[in-house]
């Protein structure tokens, strides 16, 4: 993203947080609490059914995720 947006991409993390600082922190956070139960497991989803049944065909990752980015700028969504 940043080689696509430039400036306004500044704030875009460059790393995740390790799961051991997940689980600390929700020790004492709500909010941290919420994600421990997801930690470790990999989601797989599939777009085989809307292309199978609708005949949908998607987008690039790429271009998909910088679409949305973008339109989280131009909404005021994203602080710079």
């Amino acid at each position: 993203m940043k080689a696509h947006l430039g400036a306004a991409a500044g704030r875009v993390p460059a790393r995740g947080i390790p799961n051991v600082v997940v689980r600390l922190a929700a020790l004492v956070d709500p909010e941290f609490r919420a994600l421990v139960p997801d930690l470790g497991y990999v989601k797989k989803p599939s777009s085989d059914k809307a292309r199978t049944v609708l005949g949908w065909t998607p987008r690039d990752v790429d271009s998909a995720i910088l679409a949305a980015a973008g339109s989280m700028i131009a909404k005021g969504l994203v602080r710079k």
